[in-house]
């Protein structure tokens, strides 16, 4: 059987905008930056409209939240 060979000719174009793959940790969500006043229960109301859900959030941040009441201004959270 002869060998067969496959060239591909790939170009990246550069102007085009990059995915945020580390934004999201791979889990399709997207990121909120804590204002002040803000809850994890708030921002749950925000995005899934129920407070409830503010569980979601705060398992997908456990890499820099121990407790889902010390949230804190300028945090940037990811949202799943």
């Amino acid at each position: 059987m002869p060998t067969r060979i496959l060239v591909a000719d790939i170009t990246f174009d550069s102007s085009l905008p990059q995915p945020a793959a580390a934004a999201t940790k791979g889990n399709g969500g997207q990121r909120y930056t804590v204002k002040p006043g803000d809850s994890l229960s708030k921002i749950a109301q925000q995005f899934y409209g129920k407070a409830s859900e503010y569980n979601k959030i705060f398992e997908a941040n456990r890499d820099q939240l121990s407790d889902p009441n010390k949230i804190q201004p300028g945090q940037e959270l990811v949202i799943p």
